[in-house]
Parts: structure tokens; C-alpha cells; sequence
């Protein structure tokens, strides 16, 4: 969690700016962890600045491929609005709007992000089913040779970022020291 919290510092998302005005994405949602906190900053900031979360309907956007992990995400955001006062309607409807199910990788995402952050999945492109490989492969320069599915979640993540926008994550390093990384 120090290190969520960091990373969320780090990308100016914090409780004592005007979050109400920027969006911010995570990619792979899993269970929470950068999302969740996210959102609890959200709902302080928009409370001091008396923005109601009517307001926020395109502030968060979240993925997760795993059906049980947008369940859990959801419902911990759930309890984060009610909490913050929101009608039990209206929060189901904002965790719903926030957090789809889905692979962000093939995503139609018409938006630009403020905000991109997150833990980006680590998995090699030679263990998925070879027609999902080519398909990741035909839409993501940076997945050639053997490829980590990392590659491509950060090339997303940098098309889908505003201009000045903030990519923070967590990433493991190896990308900038060998061939799979170049294109990146």
C-alpha cells in the first residue's frame, strides 16, 4: 500500500488537488489497489470542492480481464461512495460506469487519459493461445520476438495518455536492458 500511495503522489493524484477535473485509468485493476485508493482521493477531493459524484460519471476508468476481480473492485467502490454520502442507485451505477470487464489490450478506448497507472500484467506472449498472440502482435509494435504482455500494456498506456499527462506504475525494469524492449 506505501508504494500505491506513493505512486499516486508521485503522479499528482492526490486528495488536496482538484482531481474532480482530471481521469484517470488503470488498465489491470485486479483487486483494487491502485484503483481504491484512487478513488477514496477522488471522493475527499470532490467533497472539499463540493463537486457531486453525478460530476465524476468519466473521471475513473478501469479494467480487468478476471469477472471476480471487476466484482470485488466494484464492490469496494461501492462502500468508498456510500460512505462519501452517495445514494446506494447512483454508486452502483458509478462502479459499474468505472470498472469494465474486458481486455484493455482490445479495448476500443476513445479517451485520453490525466492519470495512467497501475501494475501492468507479467506474462510472456508465448503462453497465450497463439490466435490472441497474433492478434496482440498485429496491434502492438513492441510485441515481437518473446515478448512480456507488459510491453504492450505500457505502449497503450503512453497512446492513451493526455498531453501533459502522468504514466506512473510499477514495472520491473528489464524492458530497458534487452531486445524486447527496444521498440519501447
Amino acid at each position: 500500500p506505501h508504494i500505491v500511495e506513493l505512486i499516486l503522489d508521485l503522479a499528482g493524484y492526490s486528495a488536496d488537488q482538484n482531481l474532480t477535473g482530471l481521469t484517470i485509468l488503470e488498465p489491470a485493476c485486479g483487486h483494487g489497489a491502485f484503483l481504491i485508493p484512487a478513488v477514496e482521493r477522488l471522493m475527499t477531493a470532490s467533497r472539499r470542492q463540493g463537486v457531486s459524484p453525478a460530476e465524476l460519471w468519466n473521471a475513473v476508468a478501469a479494467f480487468d480481464i478476471d469477472a471476480d476481480h471487476v466484482e470485488e473492485s466494484r464492490n469496494l467502490i461501492l462502500d468508498i461512495l456510500k460512505k462519501h454520502g452517495v445514494s446506494e442507485i447512483q454508486a452502483r451505477r458509478l462502479a459499474a460506469h468505472w470498472v469494465q470487464q474486458g481486455d484493455f489490450l482490445l479495448a476500443n478506448i476513445g479517451s485520453k487519459f490525466d492519470v495512467v497507472v497501475g501494475n501492468p500484467p507479467y506474462i510472456r506472449i508465448e503462453q497465450l493461445y497463439p490466435g490472441l498472440q497474433a492478434e496482440y502482435r498485429a496491434r502492438y509494435k513492441t510485441l515481437y520476438d518473446r515478448a512480456d504482455l507488459y510491453v504492450a500494456f505500457i505502449e497503450k498506456r503512453l497512446q492513451l495518455l493526455s498531453t501533459p499527462g502522468v504514466l506512473a506504475f510499477i514495472c520491473a525494469d528489464r524492458w530497458t536492458l534487452n531486445k524486447k524492449g527496444k521498440q519501447l
